[in-house]
């Protein structure tokens, strides 16, 4: 069973234990305990950490030391690229519609999918990362829409997005009323669902040109939040348009958790796609103690996982190090 985890290398190396060293002990640790693959937070809120032409100087160069660590103790790294306020917009961000009541802050950094410019920016961002430290992948996060509660009742009403509205809806905004027609619920999603493929799409033709995997992070309700977010995820896996595929599974509940896993491998599908369950250590569902922890591996492996991704590695101790080495034998 392959084990990954996703990680906050800005969180877990501080000023001063930043060192190729200080990282080499800590991936090593994650190493003899079956994880064999990271996935980095690299740009965080506006600030980045690896050089970039793009983006300007970064807070720390946090990439270098991370990259020959993990080369030394032998395990993959995929830094994190999305929308979101990941990298930045290059052009246009989420925009609620003026009668809209308030939205969440997060919402109004975040850089909408209508806009290629973009798609451009971040797949220049990624470029520059895998020419200048070589990983072995890209992974996407944040590949999508603000989250379905915001877009239920403020749909984007960014530039772009109106003007695609125009020609399937007549007008740029719809209502309400309009929302509850099944039709035009169905081609606002088709239309946020393309806008967000066509970014894939180009990180893909970017991973496959330097010959880099490229996997992704993605919601765990499908129904309920991937589709109404653009992130169309069962048809990127169809598509084989990413190559490893990590919902977000987060919850303490185990029956939530054991219907989840039902619902990803049909999903996924066999065959390209490699389908790793995410679990929620420390996420914002909350903290699993060690036995659900175990609990949910055990149950992912049996359900068909080919592994699992752990949010997040600095919320791994002695004790998960501990479990997931006996874990990483199923």
């Amino acid at each position: 069973m392959r084990m990954a985890a996703w990680g906050h290398p800005y969180l877990e190396f501080p000023v001063g234990e930043d060192s190729a060293e200080r990282m080499a002990d800590r991936l090593g640790a994650l190493r003899e305990a079956g994880i064999d693959l990271y996935f980095p937070f690299v740009a965080v809120a506006g600030e980045h950490f690896f050089a970039s032409e793009v983006l300007g100087e970064p807070v720390r160069d946090l990439l270098s030391p991370l990259m020959q660590a993990a080369r030394q103790v032998g395990v993959e790294v995929h830094p994190i690229v999305g929308l979101g306020d990941l990298v930045g917009a290059g052009g246009g961000h989420y925009e609620p519609p003026a009668e809209a009541g308030p939205v969440p802050e997060y919402a109004l950094s975040w850089a909408c999918a209508s806009w290629g410019e973009n798609h451009e920016r971040a797949v220049l961002i990624a470029n520059e990362i895998v020419e200048h430290y070589r990983p072995q992948g890209i992974h996407l996060d944040y590949s999508r829409y603000p989250n379905a509660d915001v877009l239920s009742s403020s749909p984007c009403a960014c530039e772009r997005c109106c003007k695609a509205r125009l020609k399937w809806l007549g007008k740029p905004i719809p209502e309400p009323q309009d929302m509850l027609k099944p039709g035009v619920a169905f081609k606002e999603l088709q239309m946020r669902t393309e806008f967000v493929r066509s970014f894939v799409e180009s990180m893909r033709g970017l991973t496959d040109h330097h010959g880099v995997a490229l996997s992704a992070a993605v919601r765990a309700r499908y129904y309920d939040d991937a589709l109404a977010e653009g992130q169309d995820w069962a048809d990127w896996c169809a598509d084989g348009l990413i190559d490893i595929c990590c919902p977000m599974s987060y919850t303490l509940s185990f029956g939530t958790f054991s219907l989840w896993m039902s619902r990803h491998r049909r999903l996924t599908g066999d065959g390209q796609v490699a389908w790793l369950a995410g679990i929620g250590l420390r996420s914002s569902a909350g903290e699993l103690d060690l036995p659900s922890m175990e609990r949910q591996i055990r149950f992912a492996r049996r359900a068909g996982a080919d592994g699992v991704c752990v949010f997040s590695a600095g919320a791994i101790g002695e004790e998960e190090l501990a479990l997931l080495r006996d874990l990483s034998q199923l």
